[in-house]
C-alpha cells in the first residue's frame, strides 16, 4: 500500500531520528520501499535494508556473520567512524585517504574502540616521529626523494600509501589533513599582512589551492587590495588569490580592470608632466 506524501515525509523524519541525521539517503530509500512492501513492518524493513549491498558499502563490517544482527546501531557506527577520523586528523593526516572502507571494515569487525584505535595511532606516531630524520636521510640517499613528515607517517600507517607515492598514484598534497591545509591557507594570509575568514580559507581549499599557491597569491594581495580601495573597487585578498592562483575568469577580469585603470592613470600623469616640463624625470626620455 502506497504512502501519502505526508505519511512518507513523516516516515523519513522518524527514520532520520532513529538512524541519525548523517544516515545516507540511498539507504533511506531502501528502508522506505521495504517498509511499504512489508505492509509497514518496521523491523522487517530494517532487516531488508541491512542485508542490501548498499548497506555493506556504507557500513562495512557492521553486520554479524549471522547476517541479521549488527555490532553497532547505525548512529553508534557513524559516531565510531567519526572518532576514528578525528584521531587521524589530529596528527595532521587526511582521514579520507587513510580510512578506506577496507580498513574501517577490519576495525569494526574486530570491534576496535575509538580509544584503542587512538592508542594505536599515538604509539605508531611516536615511534615514527622519533625516526623521521633517519627515514628522510635514507630516502634521500637511496631514492633521491625528500619526504615530508606527513608522507612518512602516512606510509607507516598504510604501506599502500607508500606504494602510491612511489608510483605517482598519490601526491603529497592528498596526504595532509584538509583541516591542516585550511589552516595553512589562513596562516599564509596573516604572514602576508592580510586576513581571510575560516569560510574563505575553506572555499579556497575546496577549489584546490595549495599552501604554496596561497603564499604566492597573498604576497601580492595587499597592494592590489589597496589599489582597489583607491579606485573604489571592492576587492578582497581572496578575490586576488582566486584570480592569480586559481585562474577564475571573473576574478581575473576584475583584477585586470584594476591594473588597467592604474596604468591609464599613470599614463595620464606622465603626459601631464611632459606637457608641463618637456621631459619625464626618472624615465629614459630626457
Amino acid at each position: 500500500m502506497a504512502l501519502t506524501a505526508t505519511a512518507k515525509q513523516k516516515l523519513l523524519t522518524d527514520v532520520k531520528l532513529k538512524f541519525g541525521q548523517e544516515f545516507p539517503d540511498e539507504l533511506l530509500d531502501i528502508y522506505v520501499q521495504a517498509f511499504i512492501d512489508t505492509n509497514q513492518d518496521a523491523n522487517e524493513a530494517v532487516l531488508i535494508m541491512r542485508q542490501s549491498q548498499q548497506y555493506k558499502n556504507y557500513f562495512p563490517g557492521n553486520v554479524n556473520p549471522d547476517g541479521v544482527s549488527v555490532k553497532y546501531t547505525e548512529q553508534e557506527y557513524l559516531n565510531l567512524v567519526d572518532a576514528y577520523k578525528r584521531k587521524i586528523e589530529s596528527i595532521g593526516l587526511n582521514a579520507e585517504l587513510i580510512l578506506t572502507n577496507e580498513r574501517i571494515e577490519t576495525l569494526v569487525t574486530n570491534v576496535v574502540s575509538n580509544q584503542e584505535f587512538g592508542n594505536r595511532i599515538n604509539a605508531l606516531y611516536s615511534q615514527v616521529v622519533t625516526a623521521i630524520p633517519q627515514v628522510k636521510e635514507f630516502y634521500q640517499r637511496n631514492f633521491g626523494k625528500t619526504l615530508t613528515d606527513a608522507e612518512i607517517i602516512a606510509s607507516a600507517i598504510d604501506p599502500n600509501i607508500s606504494a602510491g607515492l612511489a608510483s605517482g598514484a598519490i601526491n603529497a598534497g592528498e596526504i595532509v589533513s584538509q583541516n591542516i591545509v585550511r589552516a595553512q591557507i589562513g596562516a599564509e594570509a596573516l604572514l602576508a599582512g592580510t586576513d581571510i575568514s575560516i569560510e574563505g580559507a575553506e572555499e579556497l581549499r575546496q577549489a584546490g589551492l595549495t599552501a604554496q599557491q596561497a603564499r604566492a597569491g597573498f604576497q601580492v594581495a595587499p597592494g592590489l587590495v589597496e589599489l582597489g580601495a583607491a579606485q573604489q573597487r571592492g576587492v578582497t585578498a581572496q578575490d586576488i588569490v582566486e584570480a592569480t592562483q586559481l585562474g577564475i575568469a571573473q576574478q581575473q577580469e576584475r583584477i585586470g580592470k584594476l591594473v588597467a585603470q592604474q596604468q591609464s592613470l599613470s599614463s595620464a600623469q606622465v603626459g601631464a608632466v611632459r606637457t608641463r616640463e618637456g621631459s619625464v624625470t626618472g624615465l629614459t626620455e630626457q
